[in-house]
């Protein structure tokens, strides 16, 4: 219990410095901006960025769970993050100190009962991906079958646990004033500690694989039971590029917007066909071929939704009246009452502000719209939807069930924006409402 309280103290401690550092940082070039003159004052502004987005990098690599998470999230904000912070925070999608080789082995000995050079005929003790809560290792079965291996850093889910009890601790006052809702706080915990059940995530790859077979652009790993547990999962190895690699290609506007639509459908396949979303979107978790195909990895992060939600999603999307309609209120206040929520008259202006001034745009209802494209690549749509999902938490209009069903979405217009993809969103909506 000792221990665990100082490693508790030690994680607190180094977000505190960071935060610190950051803020020094920061308040020393305020204090020279106006002696260096415009020139002078942007380039101490960008050095001041990267200082402050490496500060974060390294630490966040260095403590891993929910705290390299949100600097995952981070590093997809585009068009709202300095592009010197995004270039340093990317590398979290990928990279993260990785644990010794000895204590890779004890990790695989204690869950699977034996050796890795006992269970595979070729083991590899350095991984080629790290992550916020495992590592994965390349790996060859006896019978020449090539496979991924994951393997989950011992400890992760105390300090899961620590994080989160110092995270609400801190954010009282936000919590408050509902700029951090409570319910985002439990769904967020309640989602993450799930991750660490690699048993779980096989039954999710397993259901994915199923489910998402009729789109034949995505591909699915294959899990190998024999050789996982908890805490260890072995799954076939995807082939495929991330996205800063396959974009260095300089893609012509046709295969953007093919990868575009593929990612566009994908996204909506799974919420109104299969009723459930792979909802950590950060690139690393997707790779991509030449063919258009799409390899999806990393099922720990899902979130399964009940039919009624997934009915109200039908009568609110692409709705054909004014969202001011007597009808449209109704839709909501039902829902809202379903679910247990009283929907208060501020969260109900926020909900008709955010279909009319961000979903109305990018996704016309009108019929004779659909077939002409929305262009992903201006990025004023992503400030559209910052600003009324900001409206919408302060309002307290959040319901916990779509908490990550947001994030989902805002990691595929991150996406789609980098790619600047041209998609025909109503169409690929209307087809499976």
């Amino acid at each position: 219990m000792t221990s665990e309280k100082n490693t508790s103290a030690r994680r607190a401690l180094s977000v505190a410095s960071m935060g610190a550092d950051i803020a020094g940082s920061y308040f020393a070039y305020l204090l020279q901006r106006t002696f260096l003159g415009k020139a002078r004052g942007e380039s101490k502004l960008k050095s001041t960025n990267i200082r402050a987005a490496r500060r974060m990098r390294d630490e966040m690599q260095a403590l891993r769970g929910p705290v390299m998470k949100l600097g995952q999230t981070l590093s997809l904000q585009t068009g709202t993050l300095p592009d010197e912070v995004l270039a340093e925070l990317s590398s979290l999608q990928m990279e993260a100190p990785g644990m010794h080789p000895s204590l890779v082995r004890v990790q695989i000995k204690q869950s699977l009962g034996r050796e890795p050079e006992e269970i595979f005929k070729k083991f590899s003790p350095e991984p080629f991906a790290a992550a916020s809560l495992g590592q994965v290792h390349h790996a060859t079965t006896r019978d020449g079958r090539r496979v991924a291996v994951k393997i989950q850093y011992p400890g992760i889910r105390g300090a899961i646990e620590n994080d989160f009890k110092l995270f609400r601790a801190v954010s009282k006052p936000a919590q408050a004033s509902g700029h951090i809702p409570k319910i985002a706080i439990d769904e967020m915990e309640q989602q993450i500690v799930a991750e660490t059940d690699y048993e779980r995530e096989a039954d999710n790859i397993e259901f994915f694989a199923r489910r998402l077979a009729p789109l034949s652009f995505v591909k699915v790993p294959e899990v190998l039971r024999q050789y996982s547990s908890d805490r260890v999962l072995t799954m076939s190895l995807m082939t495929g590029r991330h996205l800063e690699d396959f974009l260095a290609h300089r893609l012509p506007q046709k295969q953007r917007n093919q990868l575009g639509e593929h990612l566009f459908e994908l996204f909506y396949f799974q919420l109104l066909k299969v009723e459930a979303l792979h909802v950590d979107p950060h690139w690393g978790n997707y790779l991509f071929n030449d063919d258009g195909s799409i390899g999806l990895v990393d099922f720990g992060c899902v979130k399964y939704f009940p039919p009624q939600s997934i009915a109200y999603l039908r009568n609110v999307f692409l709705y054909p009246g004014a969202r001011e309609s007597t009808d449209f209120r109704r839709i909501l206040e039902e829902h809202y009452r379903r679910a247990g929520q009283k929907l208060l008259p501020s969260a109900r202006r926020a909900l008709i502000s955010f279909a009319d001034n961000f979903y109305r745009k990018v996704y016309p209802p009108e019929p004779e719209k659909q077939h002409k494209p929305f262009d992903f690549g201006d990025a004023e749509f992503l400030q559209d939807y910052l600003r009324e999902s900001k409206n919408l938490f302060r309002t307290k209009g959040v319901m916990r069930e779509f908490i990550f069903m947001g994030r989902a979405e805002m990691g595929l217009y991150q996406t789609l924006h980098r790619l600047k993809a041209r998609a025909h969103t109503s169409e690929i909506v209307r087809k499976y409402l």
